[in-house]
């Protein structure tokens, strides 16, 4: 199932959006910008009956309280163009667990991928396509949320932010910006754009409660979800604004060296080059006596000969460490980071307490230090290397996604990852394969899915618990998995869901799983001793239950080898293609997932 893609370097797509926007010559101001938006869709899109897949936004899985992400195969009954909307017909969806309320939606024309093959062949599809994608790089690259509320009458939009845009595109690709302040870019970009779509949503429902209200008297149970949903909407045009502020000076080649150095301290202290290796102790005020005890402690979890430097919190020490370098974390603290640089060389974190969260959880889960995030960040941490973290409590709860690992051989030794149990779209640990994951005595717990994975990597569960998500492992075929003691249960869906892309597994299905007759293609086992896959292997004393819709899952693939699950936010994987900033199709996307940056 191939959908349309387009390869275009940044001069081409220069002379695109100029030709659409030219505006027969005359000063487009941002006010006009979606009028000649529509007057071009109007001339080039296809007006009904074809097909395509509709990826969903992670905002828009929120609203409809499923699982992010959401691929759907349907077909467009009628293109709304005034809106650059769609209603669209729901033929099949991806995940089969995935409900949708009604047969048609409406859905926004940039998040549909036209298929190659169309029930109609007279349909001018591929004109539709080109044009769909030129919509979708302008609206994910181009246009920045703000630009509706500038009052900018006079002045032509294209003039003053075009090529401005499109350089600020091509620098993020081309790497001419640090890791680091590329990093911090595109996590701004993709908040921006999260928080747009959330506050149309808030704006939208806001609006239709003032139209019933206006017929009926508004009681106090409406009037406080109202207020709840307004100071939502200030808090997230205040984010907005400071975005905007810092999405304005990185567009401006000349300010960025001068904003690094003022935002992250223009790298002093780091180090570089060959250097003997440091480890750095984080400590906390406390008595002398207990002070001492902690740095004993420490002490004798590190190399006696090793160099030593001491910094007041967590987020000290990454400002000023080298990859490799060993942080060490006091008991009982909280420690709120925000850090865009990838993890690796086999660097470390490692909390100076050792209650096991496995056997004693509350008192684990308050005496082992916790790493949080900042603010809303797309992710907590990012991994590319090898990299060790242990007797740590990861708290995503205000993060889309906890930990993303890219490649490497990675070891969590008594650490606990939470969630959010009320989130239907927030990830847990996100693997793009490549890399051996050792979950060593770890919890995992109230995410949407605790773990994801691509093909081609090796997960070791030892002695670990999953618990109260929605899916506690998914994984596609051609991945080796080991449970030794490990418990996955409380699960309101599966335990764990296998996406089975051989070809000859439909014809032959191994095990003795119930296949469901609901046309899923799928087979349920609620007793692992009766899987017969190679990817899995089982050893000591393993646990599966009260998994709500089974133990095991074994489901035929949707499309190619591809597990969606790894979209983590639009703006870091359609940085990663490699012609110029072009729109990856989905068929692009799943074949394999590309990660951001070397």
């Amino acid at each position: 199932m191939e959908v349309y893609e387009f390869k275009k370097n940044f001069l081409t797509r220069l002379l695109e959006t100029t030709n659409v926007l030219n505006g027969g010559g005359t000063n487009i101001p941002a006010s006009a910008i979606r009028s000649e938006w529509i007057n071009f869709v109007e001339v080039a899109v296809e007006p009904t009956g074809w097909q395509a897949l509709w990826k969903a936004s992670r905002p828009v899985c929120e609203q409809l309280a499923v699982k992010y992400p959401l691929v759907v195969l349907g077909t467009v009954d009628q293109v709304l163009f005034d809106e650059l909307k769609a209603i669209f017909i729901i033929e099949a969806i991806q995940d089969d667990d995935v409900h949708l309320p009604e047969e048609q939606i409406t859905v926004d024309l940039e998040e549909l991928w036209p298929l190659r093959e169309q029930n109609n062949p007279a349909l001018n599809v591929n004109i539709t396509a080109d044009c769909i994608d030129k919509l979708r790089f302008f609206y994910q690259h181009l246009w920045m949320p703000w630009d509706n509320d500038a009052e900018d009458e006079h002045h032509s939009w294209i003039d003053k932010h075009l090529e401005s845009r499109i350089r600020f595109c091509h620098d993020l690709k081309n790497k001419t910006m640090s890791r680091q302040l590329s990093s911090h870019a595109l996590a701004l970009l993709a908040e921006a754009r999260y928080i747009q779509r959330k506050r149309d949503f808030i704006e939208q429902e806001l609006s239709e409660e003032e139209q019933e209200l206006e017929t009926e008297e508004e009681d106090n149970e409406t009037s406080i979800l109202k207020d709840n949903r307004s100071s939502e909407l200030l808090q997230l045009n205040l984010r907005l604004n400071t975005i905007k502020n810092e999405i304005t000076i990185l567009e401006n080649p000349v300010m960025r060296g001068v904003f690094e150095k003022v935002r992250f301290g223009g790298g002093v202290g780091k180090s570089k080059g060959a250097v003997a290796p440091m480890a750095y102790i984080v400590t906390r005020a406390v008595p002398m006596d207990e002070q001492l005890t902690y740095l004993q402690s420490a002490k004798e979890l590190m190399d006696a000969k090793i160099s030593v430097k001491m910094c007041d919190s967590l987020q000290h020490a990454l400002d000023h460490c080298s990859p490799d370098s060993a942080i060490y974390l006091p008991p009982g603290t909280r420690q709120d980071i925000k850090f865009l640089e990838y993890l690796n060389s086999g660097g470390s974190f490692r909390g100076v307490s050792s209650v096991s969260f496995v056997e004693e959880y509350d008192l684990a889960a308050r005496m082992n230090p916790a790493i949080v995030s900042k603010n809303d960040d797309s992710v907590l941490l990012t991994i590319d290397g090898d990299f060790t973290l242990e007797n740590i409590r990861l708290d995503c709860a205000n993060v889309r996604t906890g930990v993303v690992i890219k490649q490497g051989n990675i070891i969590f030794r008594n650490c606990c990852f939470t969630g959010d149990p009320s989130s239907s779209t927030k990830q847990g640990i996100v693997i793009f394969g490549n890399c051996t994951i050792t979950f060593d005595r770890c919890v995992i717990k109230e995410f949407s899915t605790g773990i994801y994975s691509n093909h081609d990597c090796t997960i070791n569960l030892l002695h670990t618990t999953i618990s109260h998500c929605m899916t506690g492992l998914e994984t596609l075929d051609q991945c080796e998995i080991l449970f030794r003691s490990a418990s996955i249960k409380h699960c309101t869906q599966y335990g764990v869901l296998l996406e089975d892309f051989n070809e000859d597994a439909e014809n032959n299905p191994q095990g003795s799983g119930t296949v469901l007759a609901d046309g899923s293609r799928s087979q349920v086992f609620e007793d692992f001793n009766m899987i017969e896959r190679e990817e899995f292997t089982f050893e000591g004393s393993c646990e599966f239950g009260e998994n709500a819709k089974g133990n095991f899952v074994i489901r035929k693939g949707f499309s190619e080898r591809f597990n969606s699950s790894c979209f983590v936010d639009e703006d870091e994987t359609q940085h990663d293609v490699e012609d110029g900033l072009e729109n990856s199709s989905i068929c692009d996307v799943t074949n394999d997932i590309q990660p951001m940056e070397d």
